[in-house]
């Protein structure tokens, strides 16, 4: 136990229990997304996998979702955003991480794809305020788990933005249109590369989505992504 254990004990996020932020109890009550999604139309597809009939050159490859977003899932998330308790990441991430291995279609991607693992980053001002970018403190821990690559600066968030939460699904179009770019620092050869774009959370899928359409503008040849929770 760690100095700040001792002043501070970690509490169960929902029931308060002392010892961790998840409890064996309140994990068992954890909803998972079994229904897997088309990314484009949002309609139930095998193993989250884009319809042909969905398939653009800009679009999603697939999406997988462990969680659905409510209960304990949803609190952690939120405080790792917006309350900035950055420990517990690590918690988080071995949940995940748990459950992520059990699913077969994004295990064939990147056993088939060998991935790099990429982010959704923050905008600068925003990621040194708050101290840290989420989704790349649990995406380095997702991609060293899964052995894959992590490029955590191949995307770069180029203006800043409302908060996607507070908007409605069109107003979050608009909001994150071209606000992502290539770092213009990184080299690579894009057509030998396929991603795993990580995001926490899947709400209407803009965020992911508008990602997507830069990557496979500047040649990357696949995009599947992955969330926390939906």
């Amino acid at each position: 136990m760690g100095i700040l254990d001792f002043f501070f004990p970690r509490k169960c996020l929902s029931c308060g229990r002392h010892g961790g932020y998840f409890c064996s109890d309140c994990l068992n009550l954890v909803s998972f997304n079994l229904e897997r999604i088309c990314p484009v139309c949002e309609k139930p597809s095998i193993g989250g996998q884009t319809h042909p009939r969905c398939q653009t050159k800009t679009s999603l490859d697939g999406l997988t979702s462990i969680f659905v977003y409510k209960g304990i899932i949803k609190k952690a998330i939120g405080k790792l955003k917006y309350q900035f308790v950055s420990d517990l990441a690590t918690d988080l991430a071995e949940i995940f991480l748990s459950f992520c291995g059990e699913d077969k279609f994004l295990d064939d991607f990147c056993l088939k794809e060998k991935p790099i693992l990429v982010p959704i980053p923050l905008y600068f001002r925003r990621e040194k305020w708050r101290g840290f970018n989420q989704s790349a403190v649990l995406g380095k821990m997702i991609a060293e788990n899964l052995g894959i690559s992590f490029f955590p600066n191949l995307l770069v968030r180029i203006k800043d933005t409302k908060p996607q939460a507070k908007l409605k699904e069109k107003e979050r179009e608009k909001n994150i249109k071209n606000v992502f770019n290539i770092s213009p620092t990184f080299h690579l050869s894009p057509t030998n590369y396929s991603v795993l774009l990580f995001d926490d959370v899947w709400t209407t899928g803009a965020t992911l989505k508008e990602a997507t359409r830069v990557l496979k503008i500047n040649g990357i040849r696949k995009v599947w992504g992955l969330t926390i929770a939906r």
